[in-house]
């Protein structure tokens, strides 16, 4: 590849969009990349080219850079081929889209190279927004069953971490969980299911004057009668 005659680019202008390549998209702190045009001698490159963004100014905006090899429409400002503009990223017959069309067009996708997904379903009976890593972790607003869900992939962990307090605030809190552990910072620890019914059923009474107590009868029957979903080992 050669960096395109500069007689070619100034003498010449064009009025209308064309299809490239992109050929170069690292090195260029203003985010832009270089491209070469198949339709023209497919070996000449050109200079960095800026990328209309949906939104850009002094250090906020979106950036969306396409890949090596992906193509492109470019336009040139006032037909100089000097200064030419990505306006967008095309899809062809080698590259497809990420989801096949649906009807009506209700689903709306971004995903990257490696699989991060942010999908919007517009679906009468289906709407939500989710939110999904490559490695499978989610995050979804479902509108039509009014939920919030927050999911690991399998044996990962959710952590949330603040410098102040958290505050849970709902009609009803439920855990469910084998087991429930403080931390070490803890003030009092908590016990629950069979770990407090055993520490129950085990304790003495001391009675003054006559000494230690033999073991009450359980009042217990069960864990269940505590919190079948509190049970910790």
């Amino acid at each position: 590849m050669r960096d395109m005659p500069r007689a070619m680019a100034t003498d010449r202008r064009y009025y209308g969009v064309v299809e490239g390549l992109v050929v170069e998209n690292t090195g260029d702190d203003e985010g832009r990349i270089k491209v070469k045009f198949p339709w023209l001698d497919g070996r000449s490159v050109t200079d960095w080219c800026r990328i209309s963004q949906l939104y850009a100014g002094d250090g906020y905006g979106s950036l969306f850079v396409p890949e090596i090899d992906d193509e492109v429409v470019v336009a040139f400002v006032h037909g100089d081929m000097r200064f030419p503009i990505i306006l967008g990223g095309l899809y062809n017959g080698k590259d497809k889209p990420p989801v096949a069309p649906v009807d009506g067009q209700d689903q709306k996708i971004i995903r990257t190279r490696t699989g991060h997904r942010i999908l919007f379903d517009d679906k009468t009976d289906q709407a939500a927004v989710r939110v999904v890593s490559a490695a499978g972790h989610t995050m979804e607003m479902d509108d039509s069953g009014t939920a919030i869900r927050i999911t690991a992939a399998t044996g990962g962990t959710v952590t949330v971490t603040a410098d102040g307090s958290i505050t849970l605030k709902a009609a009803k809190v439920t855990v469910d969980a084998s087991a429930i552990e403080l931390g070490a910072g803890a003030s009092h620890p908590v016990p629950f299911g069979d770990v407090l019914l055993a520490a129950f059923n085990a304790h003495t009474h001391v009675v003054p004057g006559a000494g230690t107590s033999a073991t009450p009868v359980p009042p217990l029957v069960g864990s269940a009668a505590l919190s079948t979903r509190s049970r910790t080992s």
